[in-house]
């Protein structure tokens, strides 16, 4: 076992001798100025970390999301843009509603108006090509 200067005591102290070692250490530490818990290192003044301007009033801290990029293979583009059709659907349901907070029969629904949509948009686009 170990005091709170490091030196190495003995296992087998009395109740009193542990008491007495308790209030050297406590005389110790007052002399040296730090506390028996803390280390003199820990009460140096840690260095704020550095924050981040707060945006403007006017300016939008989201900025909108185009179109996905044209890299992307067409069955994940399809699906990204199902995934933002539907959260638009959504958001304007809650707004017409005027809720506060979706359900999950909200969002399946809004999920399953975007397909819909999408598949009815493919469609026109089949058949525009067709006719041309």
């Amino acid at each position: 076992m170990f005091d709170l200067l490091g030196t190495r005591t003995s296992a087998t102290r009395t109740s009193a001798t542990r008491t007495s070692a308790t209030r050297a250490a406590a005389i110790r530490s007052a002399a040296t100025g730090t506390s028996g818990t803390r280390d003199a290192r820990a009460a140096e003044p840690r260095p704020v970390p550095e924050q981040r301007p707060a945006p403007q009033i006017d300016e939008d801290p989201h900025p909108p999301v185009g179109p996905a990029p044209v890299s992307l293979p067409p069955s994940v583009a399809r699906l990204a843009a199902r995934t933002r059709l539907s959260a638009e659907l959504l958001a304007a349901l809650l707004e017409v509603d005027g809720r506060p907070h979706a359900t999950l029969d909200d969002m399946e629904r809004a999920d399953a108006l975007a397909d819909v949509l999408l598949a009815r948009r493919r469609q026109r686009v089949i058949q525009h090509r067709s006719a041309l």
